[in-house]
């Protein structure tokens, strides 16, 4: 029968002399050591598994926040083209209302224009053509001889003191004498004349109230009290 020699402790006499307990101290029961383990692996990953569900479930429930909103969303910016849209159409539709109305009243063209032409225009002077383009006039006439030429100039300095034109832009473009026609046997020359063409400037708009004024001044009735209407009804300044 085979006997089984008692454990050899070498280091329990020298635990004696450092006044240690004679018999070693129990380590750890392995087995409690890995249940342990296993309870805190089991724990990080039921953490872990928890918090990606929890994640999961946020990330579903904001999508399913943003498709309830995708409706509204495409709603509001349908909303925003129109607003754009007719913004656009409304300042397109003012812009064409300014334009007209002021065109109604523009001293460019009309009675205002011709009264003043005609009172600038002295005995002598015949004014045959009259053009009117964006920004600029252009007139053509003739004078009678004698003085034809002297007459001309008193038309350029008139038209200088014109409140339509600027001062500064009139130009005499041309002057030239037409040729003399002879007349009948024993009948005088007819008298001669010099054909001339100006060019001008017109002055900037004026403010609702000194057009207005220079409206009166100018005996154009009718486009004052347009003028006064059109100020009343909010189109003009």
């Amino acid at each position: 029968m085979t006997r089984t020699l008692p454990a050899v402790d070498l280091l329990r006499e020298r635990r004696i002399e450092l006044g240690l307990p004679p018999d070693p101290s129990r380590g750890p029961d392995p087995r409690r050591l890995l249940w342990i383990g296993a309870a805190v692996a089991a724990g990080l990953v039921s953490a872990c598994l928890a918090l990606a569900l929890l994640l999961r479930w946020q990330q579903q429930r904001v999508s399913n926040d943003l498709a309830q909103l995708q409706p509204v969303r495409a709603e509001v910016e349908q909303l925003e083209q129109q607003l754009i849209a007719e913004k656009a159409a409304i300042d397109a539709t003012g812009k064409a209302n300014a334009e007209l109305a002021g065109a109604l009243v523009t001293l460019r063209s009309g009675t205002a224009l011709m009264t003043d032409l005609a009172e600038r225009s002295s005995t002598g002077v015949q004014l045959t053509g009259v053009k009117v383009n964006n920004d600029d006039l252009e007139i053509k006439g003739r004078s009678s001889d004698p003085g034809a030429f002297e007459r001309i100039n008193a038309l350029v300095l008139r038209l200088k003191a014109s409140p339509l034109l600027d001062p500064a832009s009139v130009r005499l473009k041309r002057a030239g004498r037409a040729d003399a026609e002879g007349g009948e046997e024993g009948k005088p020359q007819r008298r001669q004349h010099v054909d001339f063409e100006l060019t001008a400037t017109f002055r900037p708009p004026r403010s609702g109230p000194a057009q207005l004024r220079l409206l009166q001044e100018l005996g154009a009735d009718g486009m004052a009290q347009r003028l006064q209407v059109l100020q009343q009804q909010g189109l003009l300044p």
